[in-house]
């Protein structure tokens, strides 16, 4: 994880986003069987219950029901999926998109 802090802060620099340290075992809900679909979408944000987990992310279009998302750490993340490592300093609101050609979209939700 060290080697994405700088990544992290001159991503939250660009996008005006305090940056939120990020550890191995911070908890993020993906959807491991769309990321072979574009683009890739990251949300942080609050949920009720489950203090743990602000992010959510997946490929393609969002699904419904309950076993859409599995939970992961950061670590696992950073092993099947490091392209979203650099976004998660993010505070919560932003949002990113992302695809393999270096598409980039990086917003906070109002």
């Amino acid at each position: 994880m060290q080697e994405f802090i700088e990544e992290q802060k001159l991503l939250c620099e660009e996008f005006d986003s305090a940056y939120i340290k990020v550890n191995d075992d911070d908890l993020i809900a993906i959807a491991v069987h769309t990321l072979n679909k574009e683009p890739i979408v990251g949300i942080r944000k609050k949920t009720p219950g489950d203090e743990n987990v602000e992010w959510f992310i997946y490929g393609g279009e969002l699904e419904e029901g309950n076993d859409f998302f599995e939970i992961i750490t950061v670590k696992k993340l950073e092993e099947i999926f490091p392209d979203a490592i650099p976004y998660l300093a993010l505070e919560r609101g932003f949002r990113f998109m992302i695809d393999q050609d270096d598409y980039e979209d990086v917003w906070k939700a109002e």
